[in-house]
């Protein structure tokens, strides 16, 4: 079966045929009828290749559309069971607090509450200021960015697609992209 490509060159070739029968004086009509009648045909072709490629793309739409839907469900099981877990946990920790005891022992398994490692944690009360903390407390960043959007309102004022400074190519307006719409 001949690709989607094919039938349209086909289609051109048929349609730059019908064109130069028209042109010819003395072309006969009855060619020239079925010519037309292999572009109809040529033209149900393509509508047909065309409506599969279309239910193809719209069955595997629905299957990624499927799978999203099921993934959503498994991430919230594993959310809804991942927390109760940290629920349980921290009834566990919460108890051997309570108690004032830092282990239990099972027959294998055991219960401990350690230390965390690394830096110790250092609280900031956030309602006041940085500048207001001693300035060795304090770290300065600055950052930069080139604004698009102002470039473009440049550009188009300009009436140009470039900004060229001191005979540099700085940024550019490009053609906007192109996609596929299906309907």
């Amino acid at each position: 079966m001949a690709t989607l490509l094919e039938l349209g060159q086909i289609r051109d070739a048929l349609v730059e045929m019908i064109f130069d029968g028209l042109e010819a004086a003395g072309e006969d009509p009855a060619t020239q009828q079925i010519l037309a009648d292999q572009l109809a045909d040529l033209e149900n072709q393509i509508a047909n290749k065309v409506d599969a490629i279309v239910g193809v793309l719209a069955a595997k739409q629905a299957e990624i559309n499927y799978l999203v839907e099921r993934r959503e469900h498994f991430d919230r099981l594993v959310k809804s069971r991942q927390s109760a877990v940290n629920r349980f946990k921290d009834y566990l920790k919460s108890s051997l607090e309570q108690q004032g005891v830092s282990s239990m022992a099972g027959k294998e398994a055991k219960l401990r509450l350690v230390k965390n490692g690394g830096k110790a944690p250092v609280w900031i009360d956030d309602t006041i200021d940085p500048r207001k903390f001693p300035s060795d407390c304090i770290i300065e960043s600055y950052s930069c960015s080139v604004s698009t959007e102002f470039i473009r309102e440049r550009l188009t004022e300009l009436g140009t697609n470039d900004l060229i400074v001191d005979g540099q190519l700085l940024a550019k307006v490009q053609e906007r992209g192109t996609h596929l719409r299906i309907g």
